[in-house]
């Protein structure tokens, strides 16, 4: 992989626990290249073809744009 962030060696610890239940109710997430959805926090929001950020459902929150780098025009 090449990634220009990752500028050091890096670890995670991650803890695991057995569910003993034979069919767990588990989140599904599909990472697949050019998605057009993205979520933000346990926010989802959809990238529009001009590349703009725009509100998955009706009466949704526009992101916090403190987030998020800005750039001068």
């Amino acid at each position: 992989m090449i990634d220009h962030a990752l500028t050091r060696p890096w670890t995670v610890d991650k803890r695991y626990v057995h569910n003993a239940n034979p069919r767990p109710d588990w989140d599904e997430a599909y990472c697949t290249e050019g998605t057009a959805f993205i979520a933000i926090g346990k926010e989802g929001y959809y990238l529009s073809a001009d590349g703009l950020l725009m509100p998955a459902k009706k009466g949704q929150a526009p992101p916090d744009l403190r987030y998020f780098k800005q750039t001068q025009k």
